[in-house]
């Protein structure tokens, strides 16, 4: 009975996290550089994909491809059914989010009541922020979306669990960090959870086994490009510089700017006070569930200790991969309440708040990562399609950022740029198009 109730709520869930993240997402779709880029390459074929991941603002390329795996798989499945357009990127990364928020509720639900459960997951997939960047074209939603899954999967171990069982989370936490090297904080948590938890050592071979065969493309591109940079050159350089240790301002700074991403406060609010005993809680009521804690604040630990030497600026999306963790602090210090109805009745309370939230996060989402000449480009480009072929080039008589590709829409639908032709198009702001 409780089964069919979670799956019930699962698929709700599931349904609701998608549309919300999608439902504009073909007329403001975000059309930058970055996201042309990863999409163009998404649009050839698996053996062309690259051996590492996308260049990363800490220096070096992702440690590996599971970014552009999963991007050329949405582009393979579900492209076809929107005309291989960049927006069907969006798509597939909000796919990706949806599925970890739905497997994540499943997970906690095996652990804690459901109504607390959902709370947490609707929380994490509702914050403003989450909600815009999981309709674009980026390698940080992706590594979230897998850090849930990943998450997900350990919590649903148990001590009769196959051993293959824990492959799956221990492939997946190396994909986040391939996809995003800010994953490396939760996972190093995570799979330290898992192997202190299973303390078998066929399953840690087989854990250990699925890191590196996952690593094995990484490996073979620096066989064949041995002087390209991998991974995160100037993000070490920062954390070795010399600088004093500050784990409490690390903890401080990884707390604020994680919990401003779901629970957006008031400047003047410090969520390492309330970390800081949530955490305290976590560890002393599971202390021997290693995985728990490795789930939940262990991340946040790991990155504090990193952060706690950090001589840069910080960047809001990096700690995108961390909000699963925050969140479930504070869930699994509520469960922590010996008293079950106690926990059901706080759960409801925060589910109904949350739920009642809702219309106000998704207005407040529209702020970040929206375009809005996407569908304009879109509708202009089939009409310059329609009426030439090919053309010179495509200019645009309205503001658009320098870094857009102003031709990618119209060779995707089968349009081609020749120097050699008649014609060259000019879209106005409201759409229409002249032919010059």
């Amino acid at each position: 009975m409780h089964q069919r109730r979670d799956i019930a709520f699962a698929v709700a869930l599931f349904i609701y996290v998608l549309w919300m993240r999608t439902f504009d997402v073909a007329s403001t779709f975000l059309m930058l550089g970055e996201q042309t880029r990863d999409w163009a390459i998404a649009l050839g074929g698996l053996t062309d994909l690259p051996l590492v991941g996308a260049p990363s603002t800490a220096g070096g390329r992702g440690l590996g491809p599971a970014y552009y795996w999963l991007l050329w798989l949405g582009r393979v499945t579900i492209g076809p059914f929107m005309d291989n357009l960049p927006h069907a990127g969006g798509v597939t990364v909000a796919l990706l989010q949806s599925i970890g928020d739905t497997w994540l509720f499943i997970a906690l639900a095996r652990r804690i009541p459901w109504p607390l459960a959902l709370a947490a997951v609707l929380l994490i997939a509702s914050g403003p922020f989450d909600i815009a960047i999981s309709s674009v074209i980026w390698n940080p939603p992706v590594a979230a979306a897998l850090i849930k899954m990943a998450t997900a999967s350990a919590l649903m171990l148990g001590p009769t669990s196959p051993g293959w069982h824990v492959a799956v989370p221990a492939a997946l936490a190396t994909m986040a960090v391939q996809t995003h090297l800010s994953a490396a904080f939760p996972v190093a948590a995570l799979l330290a959870g898992i192997a202190v938890g299973v303390r078998r050592y066929p399953r840690l071979a087989i854990m250990a086994g699925a890191i590196v065969v996952l690593q094995l493309p990484l490996l073979l591109s620096m066989l064949l490009e041995p002087s390209a940079p991998v991974g995160p050159t100037t993000a070490i350089a920062s954390i070795t510089s010399g600088q004093s240790f500050r784990p409490m301002f690390g903890f401080d700074t990884v707390t604020g700017v994680t919990g401003n991403l779901f629970l957006p406060m008031p400047e003047s609010f410090r969520f390492s006070v309330p970390t800081l005993v949530a955490g305290a809680i976590v560890m002393a009521v599971y202390r021997r569930d290693p995985i728990v804690i490795g789930a939940s604040i262990g991340g946040i630990l790991v990155a504090s200790l990193v952060f706690a030497t950090w001589t840069r600026g910080y960047d809001g999306y990096w700690f995108l991969t961390m909000t699963t963790g925050l969140a479930l602090t504070f869930a699994m210090t509520i469960a922590a309440i010996p008293w079950r109805p106690a926990v059901m009745a706080i759960g409801a309370v925060l589910l109904a708040v949350f739920a009642i939230w809702q219309p106000a996060r998704i207005t407040e989402s529209l702020r970040f990562f929206e375009y809005p000449h996407y569908e304009t480009m879109v509708r202009a480009s089939r009409e310059i399609v329609r009426r030439a072929p090919a053309v010179r080039d495509i200019r645009l008589n309205f503001e658009a950022h320098p870094t857009m590709d102003r031709t990618i829409v119209y060779t995707i639908l089968g349009g081609r740029i020749d120097s050699g032709a008649r014609y060259t198009a000019v879209i106005d702001g409201d759409g229409r198009v002249t032919l010059q």
